[in-house]
């Protein structure tokens, strides 16, 4: 079950507690657990006629894209209608995910499992609301010990609050940790948290995304657990 962190909680980094270190690992949710972006466009498209607003092209979906699912959504319909547009959306993806809509990642439950039998303990941060990012891992059957959603810090990825709360709810210190992402704002999210980064995805995107000197490369998300579990048996 995941726990919810406390709104506005943007301390810095966490120091370490006394006691044995703990490790862990921390992903992002979609495009890094989930393959989620045909389910999102879908509702995006629908919040923008919901409103009264012609449907938007894939291109104009794509270049709306923000850091959080709010942000994304106003850029799409603008802030007037963001509120309205907003619970289109979230009808939209729970009728989807009802109906069995998928959102699945065979990988996810498999890495997620092996991570935590090896005693590692794992989390999410995301730009979703917390009401989302809830179903989405539910339909995944996804069971993390804690989920910062985007209600939870004042500033959005890049900046490094969220992952800094994640961290802080694991009982995790920025070296304890690894940060999985799939998009430059998560590469530049994790460097300025100070936490190791791998993305996961094409080698072309990986390229745009990131050669900062805590940014590693994995193709797919089964890749995860050899490099990170090889480390740990050293």
């Amino acid at each position: 079950m995941t726990s919810a962190a406390t709104a506005g909680d943007d301390a810095g980094p966490p120091r370490a507690a006394p006691g044995s270190p703990r490790r862990g690992v921390i992903f992002d949710l979609d495009g890094t657990l989930l393959d989620t972006w045909a389910l999102h466009r879908a509702c995006l498209r629908h919040a923008v006629t919901a409103v009264g607003l012609p449907a938007p092209s894939a291109a104009r979906v794509l270049s709306a894209h923000r850091a959080t699912d709010l942000a994304t959504v106003q850029a799409l319909v603008g802030p007037d209608r963001v509120d309205q547009a907003m619970s289109a959306y979230r009808r939209e993806l729970h009728r989807r995910l009802e109906v069995g809509e998928g959102t699945s990642n065979p990988a996810a439950g498999h890495t997620v499992a092996r991570l935590l039998g090896a005693g590692l303990t794992v989390g999410i941060c995301t730009g979703r609301s917390r009401t989302e990012s809830e179903a989405l891992l539910r339909t995944g059957g996804i069971d993390v010990a804690v989920t910062v959603a985007r209600e939870d810090t004042k500033r959005p990825k890049p900046a490094p609050e969220g992952l800094w709360l994640a961290l802080t709810r694991l009982g995790l210190t920025p070296p304890d940790a690894v940060y999985v992402g799939d998009t430059v704002d998560d590469a530049r999210q994790g460097e300025a948290a100070g936490v190791r980064t791998v993305l996961v995805g094409p080698a072309s995107y990986q390229r745009a995304a990131g050669r900062g000197p805590r940014v590693e490369h994995v193709s797919q998300l089964a890749e995860l657990v050899p490099l990170l579990l090889g480390e740990e048996s050293r």
